[in-house]
């Protein structure tokens, strides 16, 4: 492991004022934290940065790993420590807690359960967006590993390698995760991101490209955990569609008008469609509380052509007697 002494040794500036601050939120992530702050100490930049590290009252041995990396990179290392769970109070950690922490001029997200695993990326990114003013926000490509496979995206082949993302094309492919994001800090503002009531990432993303464009580049640098006691892996399939359409219908209703393309209402349509099928697994269910089910599917029936009211109603039945 690198000390604190060789990672300041290459920074260019003053480490007091760093120009990335990277934000991390962990909850009880015992088994992966230590590897992704090993990641983000093995980055090797010319330009200081910092790493604040949100741990949301783990009642595992999260804290006490933080701790250790803390005390040994005082200088880098910036933990938050909290004693009441922040995420069942509602409370967003990085509008509410870590951005305001943040002294850089750039901001780098991940979460506790994923990792970085190329020690350029900071510096890859940082440079793009320090020689085109007119971008705001990059992301990368990414693995995602299952257990301990490995599973690559289709984006290397499938895109260029600065594919150039806007209003236009947001989600289309959805290569935009939050473990590859760095972005302006200047272009966007914590409190808008607190008046949204279905606020997410792509709330985050979509208020950062009101003020300049994205871009995402086409290299590999970190690794997405996909594991049982991820909150996104928890949730049924009908809550992580129907959670994500009101997600998105919020940003077209309420980022007006940069938001408001075809683009993002075919989108946000897919994703009511999905909601709506995925809803009918469980509406029938008397046993269950359906009141969201319900609600996907009357706004799905509300918007589509007689033709797709029938082709429901059928699916409908057959689902009702399969119960």
């Amino acid at each position: 492991m690198r000390d604190q002494k060789s990672i300041v040794l290459n920074w260019e500036g003053n480490p007091e004022q760093p120009l990335v601050s990277i934000l991390c939120d962990t909850y009880n992530h015992e088994n992966f934290i230590r590897e992704t702050l090993l990641g983000f100490l093995s980055q090797e930049t010319n330009f200081p940065f910092e790493i604040i590290v949100h741990d949301d009252a783990s009642t595992d041995k999260t804290a006490a790993i933080v701790k250790e990396f803390a005390d040994q990179y005082p200088l880098i290392i910036k933990p938050v420590f909290q004693t009441v769970n922040q995420y069942s109070q509602k409370i967003n950690f990085w509008s509410d807690v870590t951005f305001p922490k943040a002294k850089g001029t750039y901001i780098a997200l991940c979460e506790g359960d994923d990792y970085w695993i190329d020690p350029l990326k900071l510096q890859k990114q940082v440079d793009f967006l320090e020689n085109n003013a007119d971008y705001a926000i990059t992301w990368t490509d990414f693995l995602m590993k299952k257990e301990s496979e490995m599973v690559p995206n289709d984006f290397k082949d499938s895109l260029p390698d600065i594919y150039t993302i806007d209003f236009d094309n947001l989600f289309v492919p959805y290569c935009t995760y939050t473990l590859t994001a760095v972005f302006r800090k200047t272009a966007v503002d914590p409190l808008d991101y607190k008046k949204f009531a279905y606020g997410k990432d792509n709330t985050l993303y979509a208020l950062v490209l009101c003020n300049g464009k994205g871009a995402y580049m086409n290299f590999q640098s970190a690794v997405y955990r996909w594991h049982c006691g991820g909150i996104y892996s928890l949730q049924k399939p009908f809550t992580q569609r129907y959670s994500s359409y009101l997600n998105v219908k919020e940003i077209y209703e309420h980022i007006i008008p940069q938001s408001q393309t075809a683009n993002v209402k075919r989108v946000m349509k897919t994703l009511l469609k999905a909601s709506a099928y995925e809803a009918l697994k469980s509406v029938h269910d008397k046993t269950l509380d359906n009141t969201k089910q319900k609600e996907a599917i009357k706004e799905f029936l509300d918007q589509a052509s007689i033709g797709t009211r029938i082709k429901f109603f059928m699916r409908s039945l057959k689902s009702k007697m399969l119960k």
